[in-house]
């Protein structure tokens, strides 16, 4: 019996070549691992990552693979350690690099080979925790033992959670066992926001047909796919993971801990990411910045908070209660530190805390890029100009990768024509040079939501300029992390996360922001959200609406690190913060969600939010 080895596709790393076809009889039939299987497997790994060069940057010797084999519970037997050693063999000669398998280990892998007897090895310590340390998007090869006469199709993957995992396929097969390949989704939703939307039905026909009109033919709606997987796919393509060498180009060394790297993207990356942000008003970037540069943020936006609701709780002569908007005698106004979105819901400008981390921050940045003429501005936004390259440290306002995407979102270019902008030479530029104008780079601030909100109205944050044409290119744009880490505690009272074997599924009762993919396109726009028949029938342009509102609406679950960057003339809203919040009296921010931003416009703009 022939096993389809052409899955495998080419022996080459080339394109093109012919396929190469094993036959598994051939080997030893009773060996669990063999040459062929080992070979095999690399083969897989070195076509996945080669067809990724091209989108991504990262070639094939940049790429790291974690290896780990765990027989019948055990891992450290002679045949387990062979396993492992021949698999390394053949990934080093394929020009890749391994990591440690020790379950100690917690450096990020972009690919897993998982070597497991049985199905209960699957829950094992390392096979639990080789999954942990894959990144977003990365793959795990499972070569798995095949008891006799067992049908590939009763195998069962249950420890892999269809919320986190994706594309489980079997892509060869031998007498003794199979090699089947399963996707980390590179993004995850928060599935258990938003209840009023029915995420679990089938999409309609006529919404399919209205969505491919709507976003182009790139998205086809499958058939049977529901609104929910669609969500999944849709997110995981405006996401971009960094491999294991982007995670790791740069290091920062800090007085207050031994050091930490922060994630630099290639070239190819940050054009993926302008290409994103043009065609779909949004991108999603995993990992992109480290925590010792957020979290610090998170706690001084909540000491601030903090300070705030007390301030105006004892204010003598106009109380505020922002905590129990209903029983206050006085309504909550817009300050200068702060300015109210909702009920519970507050956009934190500054504070004391804020401002000193703020002031630490952005000296230590100007005497980084000294030569950019980057100085502190106290509060107001900074002009970033052709010059600034950024500095991974020590804060993430000026990380490299978000100033170059946001100098080229802002600077559109047709190498045709920039040479005939003469008006250049005016106000002493240096003429018609094609060099990115400058943009206007905004202080860190925050949304703190706190338990109890709800979900925001959708809306724009920034009109359209001009609208005879679709789209301009982007005048104001927002960038988006959070303060804070999602944890799993199984005592939190006050905080709900899901996981399943220590990874978090994307669902949290603290919210999040949902986004409409599209939607920074007037023609998209008006066809979600102008007004119509409202007869509630099927046919009704009312009814297709809303449903293609809700197809189009994504709920991408950010972790600590994590980042989103958006055009603010995108459908957006802050989702319900349904969590309990301090039900111990020992923790007054248990359950409030600091979601860190940067407001970022052309230089030219005026932001009224600015005074």
């Amino acid at each position: 019996m022939e096993a389809a080895w052409g899955a495998f596709g080419s022996d080459s790393d080339s394109e093109g070549d012919d396929i190469v076809v094993a036959n598994n009889e051939q080997a030893q039939p009773n060996a669990f691992f063999e040459a062929t299987a080992a070979s095999a497997i690399t083969v897989a790994i070195t076509q996945h990552f080669c067809s990724l060069t091209k989108s991504t940057g990262v070639g094939l010797g940049e790429r790291v693979v974690a290896i780990t084999c765990v027989l019948h519970g055990n891992e450290c037997g002679e045949e387990a350690e062979n396993s492992r050693t021949t698999m390394t063999e053949w990934v080093i000669r394929r020009g890749m690099k391994v990591a440690a398998g020790d379950i100690n280990d917690s450096s990020t892998c972009d690919s897993v080979v998982l070597i497991v007897g049985d199905t209960d090895d699957l829950h094992s310590s390392s096979s639990l925790s080789i999954r942990h340390r894959l990144v977003p998007g990365g793959v795990v090869w499972l070569m798995i033992k095949r008891q006799e006469n067992e049908e590939i199709g009763n195998i069962s993957f249950d420890c892999f959670s269809q919320s986190i995992w994706e594309g489980i396929s079997c892509i060869s097969t031998s007498s003794s066992y199979s090699v089947h390949k399963i996707q980390k989704r590179a993004c995850l939703v928060n599935a258990m926001s938003c209840p009023w939307m029915d995420k679990k039905s089938i999409i309609e026909k006529n919404v399919a047909l209205a969505a491919e009109k709507t976003c182009g033919s790139l998205q086809v709606v499958g058939e049977n796919e529901t609104y929910m997987q669609f969500e999944l796919r849709l997110a995981s393509q405006v996401t971009i993971v960094p491999s294991v060498a982007e995670r790791t180009r740069e290091k920062i060394h800090s007085e207050s801990c031994a050091g930490y790297y922060t994630t630099i993207l290639t070239d190819t990356n940050i054009i993926h990411a302008i290409r994103m942000l043009r065609e779909h008003g949004l991108v999603i970037i995993k990992g992109l910045l480290p925590p010792e540069q957020t979290l610090p943020w998170g706690k001084v936006v909540l000491e601030d908070f903090t300070s705030a609701v007390e301030a105006l709780k004892n204010h003598p002569s106009r109380p505020v209660d922002l905590l129990n908007p209903d029983k206050g005698q006085f309504e909550p106004m817009s300050y200068k530190e702060m300015a109210m979105r909702e009920d519970l819901r507050v956009d934190l400008r500054s504070g004391p805390s804020m401002e000193k981390l703020r002031s630490y921050e952005n000296n230590l940045a100007s005497q980084a890029m000294a030569g950019s003429n980057i100085a502190d501005n106290g509060n107001q936004p900074t002009i970033i100009t052709a010059d600034t390259m950024g500095t991974a440290g020590p804060s993430w306002r000026y990380h490299p990768s978000i100033i170059a995407i946001l100098k080229n979102l802002f600077n559109p270019r047709d190498d045709s024509l920039y040479k005939g902008n003469f008006g250049r030479w005016n106000f002493g530029g240096n003429g018609p040079d094609g060099s990115p104008q400058p943009y206007r780079l905004g202080q860190i601030g925050s949304v703190v939501s706190c338990p109890g909100s709800g979900d925001q109205a959708i809306h724009a944050d920034t009109p359209h300029l001009f609208e005879h044409m679709d789209c301009h290119p982007c005048h104001y744009c927002n960038v988006f992390t959070p303060g804070y880490k999602i944890t799993h505690k199984a005592d939190n009272q006050s905080v709900q996360n899901e996981f399943v074997d220590g990874l978090w599924t994307g669902s949290s009762t603290m919210g999040g922001t949902a986004l409409v993919y599209n939607s920074h396109k007037l023609s998209v726009s008006a066809m979600l959200l102008s007004e119509g028949d409202d007869s509630g029938s099927e046919n009704d342009n009312a009814s297709l609406r809303r449903q293609l509102l809700q197809l189009l609406t994504l709920r991408p679950a950010l972790d600590v690190g994590d980042v989103v960057i958006f055009d603010n003339r995108t459908l957006h809203y802050g989702i319900a913060n349904t969590s309990k919040g301090d039900t111990t009296g020992k923790d007054s921010n248990a359950g409030r969600r600091p979601m860190l931003y940067l407001n970022v416009t052309q230089s030219w703009f005026h932001d009224p939010k600015v005074k």
